[in-house]
């Protein structure tokens, strides 16, 4: 254990398992007063997450399923921890609110939205832009709100093992969009899951809200990059068709009536800033008699 992790360790104390004992009461006076002993001994919002709140909702979870504590005890401890949350999530620090855009839900029929909130929370002090759906969405309703808002990653949340024939389903949709987006996906019933990627469609799996925050960032770096890819192909395809054209020394209008196109999409092309069909280009390559591989193979020049 490194000096740093050693001194975090004693600042945290009991906490956890005091945090843990007001939830197995349904303690919310007491759950609240062992969070404010954390904030007082200068714990940040992440390690209270992180180390008291995240595992005492296991041990509570586990505790219902061997019958120790009831359905009602555990709706308890839910709500006294999104409560908890709520008053911490006042004192986050603002983020930059400029960075990617994440779209967060659970997938359908999931109800257990702690661990999305969590991360949602996170990356809100990372700086990105989110639309926080929470549980239960409907797959059809989640892919239709991802094609309008054309986030760079979508986090999905799944707790139990049943409700992962609709991860799949959800996650399928996603990738047959035209702008399909990064998929990440968290939750108790990935734990283990070692080939999950492969196994559900998705992209890449964090079982903690640090490890979201890390897997999102890459994956948006990857939309970028693919964005960026694009772009650049688009200039240069745009400038290939501008030097064939004024090789004719023929105006943009008179390009346009050849190909039987739009002046405006003819200058939007050489401005790179069209995403031309097959169609636009054997127009623009039968107008300007030129081999239709002159136009669009990728290359380094123009």
């Amino acid at each position: 254990m490194s000096a740093k992790d050693g001194g975090r360790t004693t600042r945290r104390g009991s906490l956890d398992q005091r945090y843990l004992e007001a939830l197995a009461r349904g303690d919310a006076e007491g759950a609240a007063a062992v969070v404010d002993d954390a904030r007082r001994r200068n714990l940040t919002v992440e390690e209270i997450y992180l180390h008291m709140l995240a595992p005492a909702l296991v041990e509570i979870g586990a505790r219902w399923k061997a019958r120790r504590l009831s359905v009602a005890d555990e709706h308890l401890a839910s709500e006294i921890t999104l409560a908890e949350m709520e008053r911490l999530r006042e004192r986050l620090p603002a983020g930059a609110a400029d960075g990617p855009r994440a779209v967060l839900a659970c997938v359908e029929a999931e109800s257990h939205a702690i661990g999305l909130r969590m991360l949602a929370d996170f990356l809100t002090i990372d700086g990105w832009t989110l639309d926080y759906l929470g549980g239960n969405v409907p797959a059809a309703d989640l892919v239709d709100f991802v094609a309008r808002r054309t986030p760079a990653v979508v986090a999905l949340s799944v707790t139990q093992v049943e409700h992962l024939p609709s991860l799949t389903l959800v996650a399928a949709a996603l990738r047959r969009l035209t702008l399909a987006p990064r998929i990440l996906v968290g939750g108790a019933a990935l734990r283990g899951r070692t080939r999950a990627p492969e196994t559900f469609g998705i992209d890449a799996v964090a079982l903690d809200a640090r490890a979201g925050v890390q897997e999102a960032r890459r994956l948006a770096a990857a939309v970028r990059g693919t964005a960026d890819a694009a772009e650049d192909y688009f200039q240069r395809l745009g400038r290939r068709v501008q030097k064939l054209r004024t090789a004719r020394g023929w105006t943009q209008q008179q390009l346009a009536d050849e190909a039987g196109l739009d002046r405006t999409y003819i200058s939007g092309l050489e401005h790179g800033k069209q995403n031309p069909t097959i169609g636009a280009l054997l127009r623009l390559a039968r107008a300007l008699e030129a081999p239709i591989d002159r136009l669009v193979v990728l290359g380094q020049g123009a």
